[in-house]
């Protein structure tokens, strides 16, 4: 399994790069893997802990190279357009965004970024965040992403979507130039991944399934990979091998 893991990754990089010329732009620090934070007015941080271990997992699980330090942005900062996979989260309601900053986002995701947002299970930072992306994208709204797309097979076979809670048991997104260019999870994804000093986890489940916290790592990297490779594990020559995992 782990040699599979290796050759679909190497796989995954020769075919994507060099990418194309939209995601040129968007292209990160080489070949590396960026895992960039947008910071705004508010509590925008609430896990600050989470990054050093989905990054040690990742060198583990994969071949993709991680840049070693989370690059955080604000809307303004030049590197946005060197950043093609961004996190929104936070707690609280947080002040609008200028219109030149609402231009700029549009901009970012129109021309290849990927912008992944956890509510962290908080009401008023999803509310907050959902008028963000109604100013992005007047014309637009959120659609259930539907079991057989591709964020959900990237790496591993996500059999539920999972996070610290389950509050809502699918991933909703956006999608612009036939491509998911948002995505939005209530369940709290990055509260599973803190530990504690002691290396336990810092934070318990709800419900607490035994497979909760598993199906969440999973998804997690799915998504990395997915801001990665795009619609790869969406090509038909795939389809018979995952049904058949899936037990279809």
């Amino acid at each position: 399994m782990n040699i599979i893991r290796v050759l679909l990754s190497i796989i995954i990089i020769t075919t994507l790069y060099p990418v194309s010329g939209a995601h040129q732009a968007l292209s990160g620090q080489g070949s590396r893997f960026v895992y960039s934070q947008l910071r705004f007015a508010g509590d925008w941080d609430p896990y600050p802990e989470t990054f050093p271990q989905i990054r040690r997992y990742f060198d583990k699980t994969t071949s993709v190279e991680v840049y070693p330090e989370r690059r955080i942005l604000n809307v303004s900062d030049e590197k946005l357009y060197r950043s093609p996979f961004l996190v929104l989260t936070g707690r609280g309601s947080f002040p609008e965004f200028s219109g030149e900053d609402i231009d700029r986002l549009r901009r970012y995701i129109e021309g290849g970024g990927l912008l992944f947002i956890d509510t962290c299970s908080d009401r008023a930072f999803e509310e907050s965040a959902d008028r963000l992306i109604r100013r992005v994208f007047p014309r637009k709204s959120y659609k259930r992403i539907p079991d057989d797309h591709a964020v959900y097979r990237s790496f591993y076979l996500v059999y539920y979507v999972s996070g610290r809670t389950l509050n809502l048991p699918y991933l909703e997104g956006i999608e612009t130039g036939g491509r998911l260019g948002v995505i939005k999870t209530s369940n709290d994804l990055l509260g599973i991944w803190p530990r504690d000093s002691l290396g336990n986890w810092r934070y318990s489940l709800s419900p607490g399934r035994h497979d909760q916290r598993k199906e969440a790592v999973k998804l997690t990297l799915n998504l990395l990979m997915y801001s990665v490779s795009g619609t790869y594990k969406s090509d038909p020559v795939h389809q018979p091998h995952i049904k058949e995992k899936l037990g279809r």
